[in-house]
This record gives structure tokens, C-alpha cells and sequence, in this order.
């Protein structure tokens, strides 16, 4: 129990037990007056009366009071958990479009990178052609250089002296 709980038992207890010693004093007859009439009865009796009605008063009270508490905590307890969903199928759907984004930047970058390979390979096989072409050019010269070597070395083995290139 909480300390205010605690407090009110603890009151309630000395009033019964100041009522139970006093229980003679409480059942004394008394003139007592209610503005328009007046009548015979005992102080201690309708005060100890006035006491225990509050107190059921006041209890129904806490009871109202507690079960409206209750049934708001209920109410605002199934709105959490449906802000909760809908929080929770805003990031699914955060997720699936942020999956969604990162697939078609994968299939632009694969794109882009077979695009560029396919570039290298033209680029290749266009620079091995011309290395081709240039061996064979560089060959027809070497071979037309050799040729014109071998022709004037027969040339001057038939005519005796050998003039320099």
C-alpha cells in the first residue's frame, strides 16, 4: 500500500477506536436541531452516521474515478499500439522502397559497367588491329629493306665493290 492509503486506514482505526471508548458519551441522548424541527437523539450516533456515509461516499468516488482512469488507460493503451502499427508499416514501407531504390541503382551501376566493358573491348580490339597493321607495315618495310639489301649486295658482288647505304 501507498502511503496516502496507509495514512487514511490509519485514520479511520483511531476514529473506530476513539468511538469504541466513547461509545457511552456517543449514545447520550441530545436535543438536536435542523432549523425547522428539532428531535431527541444521540450526537455521538448521527456524527459517527455522518462519517461512515462520507466515507462510502468519497469510496464510490475513488471507484468512479479509478474505473474511468481505467477505461482511458485502455482506450489510449489500443491507440498506442495503432500508431504503433501504422509507425511500423511506414518504415515496411520505407524498407521496401529504400530496397526498391538500392536494386535499380545495382542495375544502373551493372548497366554502366557492361556499357563501359563493352567499350573496353572495342577499344581493344580496335588498338590490336592497329598494332597489327603496324607489324605488318613494319614488316613490308623491314622486308622491302631486306630486299633492297640483298639486291644491292647482289649487285655488287656482280660488280665488285659494295657502296654504302
Amino acid at each position: 500500500m501507498n502511503f496516502r492509503t496507509t495514512f487514511l486506514v490509519a485514520i479511520l482505526a483511531l476514529i473506530a477506536i476513539f468511538a469504541a471508548i466513547n461509545w457511552t458519551a456517543f449514545l447520550a441522548p441530545t436535543s438536536l436541531s435542523l432549523i425547522f424541527t428539532e428531535f431527541q437523539a444521540p450526537l455521538g450516533v448521527v456524527m459517527l452516521g455522518i462519517v461512515i456515509l462520507l466515507t462510502a461516499v468519497f469510496l464510490l468516488y475513488i471507484l468512479a474515478l479509478q474505473t474511468s482512469v481505467l477505461f482511458e488507460n485502455r482506450r489510449l493503451t489500443k491507440q498506442l499500439e495503432s500508431q504503433r502499427d501504422l509507425a511500423d508499416q511506414a518504415e515496411r514501407s520505407r524498407f521496401t522502397d529504400l530496397r526498391g531504390y538500392l536494386q535499380s541503382e545495382l542495375e544502373q551501376l551493372n548497366r554502366r559497367q557492361t556499357e563501359q566493358q563493352t567499350l573496353l573491348a572495342t577499344r581493344l580490339d580496335q588498338l590490336q588491329k592497329d598494332i597489327h597493321l603496324r607489324v605488318q607495315q613494319t614488316e613490308n618495310a623491314v622486308a622491302a629493306q631486306v630486299g633492297e639489301l640483298d639486291d644491292r649486295l647482289q649487285r655488287s658482288a656482280a660488280g665488285g665493290a659494295i657502296k654504302p647505304i
